[in-house]
């Protein structure tokens, strides 16, 4: 309940809806872009009704920026929010993910100076209000004008409605916890005293408070987790862009790793124990197997080779297995002897 106090005068409000005190949705809107505290956040508003995006007429209610670099899209429902808000707010997510940190201030700066409420904005003016808001640490400005600073390209949701039901609490919590997903839930409610003055208050439903702590670690965790995984592919990339394995070089299997059972004798110089570096940077064709011309993974090729010779099935990390025969290390040590340990 939400109570008015005036002195000892302690009032209940009663609770209403937006309907009956016939407030529509674009009313909202625009005390959400006036004043977006009402949502429980700071939040730096960039748009309304943002409708540049390609092939489509769809357009989300309210994008923001929040403190982080995180793009917010908010999406607004007067009353209970309806099945498909969750879809939808995840749709206008996806179309907002390309967007960059220049294209994002052009967009501030075009939205503020067409609803006429000040003075002109300039790059200028645009860069110094994104640096503030996002901190020196974090953003600077450039020649041009704008600040420079890392858009995260997963943007967060925020639904607000009057209410929600299981059909979207649901699948919120279920995104949430299973994917990752950034998604916040606030109500919205509208009170009235008997004077006929109205109030409004939000309240963050999900992700529950005492819960958000963890959710947030458990996203980070998880992020890093891929970043590692990911990273760890493109080893054989970040060698070849630092110019110290070339398209050509040829690699020799490790002979430290050949198995005892191995029915194939090791030799350096015998074909099957050879690759060339086909310079490419795919997930199946950094390596030509030089025993029969065909493409690999460095990973892939390694099992084929390992396998061949034993007849057992394998699961390793190519990386180890292969020696460059320039430098006589591995790519593992070659990667860390002359690009550095990295946390790929």
């Amino acid at each position: 309940m939400v109570f008015h106090i005036d002195g000892d005068d302690v009032r209940s409000l009663s609770r209403t809806s937006f309907e009956a005190i016939d407030v529509a949705e674009a009313n909202i809107e625009e005390w959400i872009i006036q004043n977006p505290s009402m949502l429980g956040e700071e939040l730096l508003v960039v748009a309304s009704q943002y409708a540049k995006f390609d092939r489509t007429t769809e357009r989300p209610d309210v994008l923001a920026l929040d403190p982080e670099g995180k793009l917010v899209v908010v999406e607004l429902k007067r009353d209970r929010a309806d099945n498909t808000t969750d879809l939808q707010a995840i749709k206008y997510a996806s179309y907002c993910s390309t967007i960059s940190a220049e294209e994002l201030q052009q967009d501030y700066r075009t939205f503020w100076n067409e609803r006429g409420d000040h003075e002109q904005l300039t790059p200028e003016d645009v860069g110094e209000r994104f640096a503030e808001f996002l901190g020196d640490e974090v953003a600077s400005i450039t020649g041009d004008g704008y600040a420079e600073f890392a858009l995260d390209d997963r943007p967060r949701i925020l639904l607000a409605a009057g209410s929600f039901g299981p059909e979207i609490t649901t699948p919120v919590i279920w995104l949430e916890r299973e994917f990752g997903m950034d998604i916040t839930c606030v109500e919205l409610e509208a009170h009235r005293t008997e004077g006929e003055d109205v109030y409004v208050s939000s309240r963050r439903m999900l992700p529950i408070p005492e819960a958000e702590e963890y959710m947030a670690k458990r996203r980070e965790k998880e992020r890093q987790q891929s970043r590692s995984s990911t990273r760890a592919e493109r080893a054989i990339t970040v060698l070849l862009e630092a110019g110290i394995v070339e398209e050509g070089d040829i690699v020799v299997f490790d002979e430290g790793s050949v198995p005892d059972d191995a029915d194939h004798r090791f030799d350096p110089d015998d074909d099957f124990w050879r690759g060339r570096i086909t310079g490419k940077t795919g997930r199946s064709d950094n390596v030509e197997w030089l025993e029969n011309g065909a493409e690999y993974s460095f990973t892939k090729l390694a099992q084929t080779v390992l396998e061949e010779t034993t007849g057992r099935e394998f699961n390793v990390n190519g990386y180890p297995y292969w020696r460059h025969t320039k430098y006589d290390m591995t790519l593992t040590e070659l990667r860390k002897t002359e690009v550095g340990d990295i946390d790929w």
